[in-house]
């Protein structure tokens, strides 16, 4: 930089310049400001010494007159700074992430470092002498994290804080499912919690489960939560879609059920004893289940929300499925 001394007028400024071949400097018309020569204040030009500013490696600054520029007139700035003392300090790839993760520190102390003492609060490994060591996060939490460096002489640590959080995955569950017959239209699947997940699955779509689109067999279902640290967790269960081959198509044309549509009542006539009557909403969910002994039966069924139900009926002969509509 330019200073201001009354001993100089500007021909001496410029030929110190060209002298010394100072070409960065942030004052004047070259440092792309205003003049700091050619300028009158109460009747005396600006005139210059040359001044210095001393940044150290802690970012420490100094800022004063050297004149001469000598290296006597610097060494009490580059003492002060500890030039050939060590400061310890690190950096790390991610610092917040879900349950478990790994972290890579990586070490950024100045000075003639030989050794490194690492302590990871919750880490794996706890401590560490790697320059670099690699972490491994499996507990949900703030932690510490602790570096301490040596020149073989001296020692400097730095510690922060809670520099590393580990969120926690949500707890999800999932409710087993009741056991649907092929011939069953799509119901919708619940008993995902937390709510506001998503299912997932062969003959699932938009939340909703085809058994006819699954096929026979055992399904896995998974119902996957994502919370507002975009952690994630999931939950399966089976669901078994029956071909339902023990019901005897004989049996159905024996067993008559109307009204259907029905409204508050429903009336079941078969030709065989019933022994147990069962009624399953579009989940595929038990909500009536009936021990009878007779061949006519009369169903209440204005307790039933409107809608679409299956009707598995068991007789001496077999058991049937029936579809009923409530409106």
């Amino acid at each position: 930089m330019i200073g201001l001394s009354p001993s100089d007028n500007n021909a001496s400024i410029n030929a110190y310049k060209q002298q010394h071949n100072i070409t960065l400097y942030a004052a004047g018309t070259d440092g792309g400001g205003p003049a700091a020569i050619d300028v009158v204040i109460a009747g005396q030009n600006f005139l210059g010494y040359p001044t210095y500013c001393i940044v150290c490696p802690d970012k420490e600054m100094s800022f004063d007159v050297c004149w001469p520029p000598t290296a006597a007139c610097f060494d009490p700035f580059i003492e002060d700074c500890g030039v050939g003392s060590i400061s310890a300090n690190f950096s790390a790839n991610n610092t917040e992430f879900c349950e478990a993760g790994d972290v890579q520190f990586t070490d950024e102390s100045t000075g003639s470092i030989t050794s490194w003492l690492w302590t990871f609060e919750g880490g794996d490994p706890a401590t560490s002498t790697d320059q670099n060591p690699d972490v491994n996060y499996s507990t949900a939490g703030s932690w510490d994290v602790t570096l301490t460096v040596s020149d073989g002489t001296d020692d400097n640590t730095i510690e922060m804080a809670d520099y590393v959080t580990v969120n926690a995955n949500p707890e999800v569950t999932l409710t087993p499912f009741e056991t649907a017959c092929i011939n069953w239209p799509a119901f919708e699947l619940t008993g995902g919690i937390p709510a506001g997940g998503e299912y997932s699955g062969t003959g699932v779509t938009n939340g909703w489960f085809d058994p006819a689109a699954a096929g026979v067999g055992s399904h896995d279902i998974t119902y996957t939560y994502t919370d507002e640290n975009n952690c994630e967790n999931s939950a399966v269960e089976p669901i078994i879609v029956d071909g339902c081959t023990s019901i005897n198509e004989t049996v159905a044309g024996t067993i008559s059920i109307y009204p259907n549509p029905a409204k508050d009542v429903v009336n079941i006539n078969s030709e065989y004893r019933i022994n147990n009557i069962k009624i399953f909403n579009f989940t595929g969910q038990v909500i009536s289940d009936k021990k009878v002994t007779n061949k006519i039966i009369r169903i209440n069924t204005s307790q039933f929300k409107a809608g679409v139900y299956l009707m598995q009926i068991e007789t001496d002969k077999g058991v049937t499925s029936k579809r009923i509509v409530i409106e």
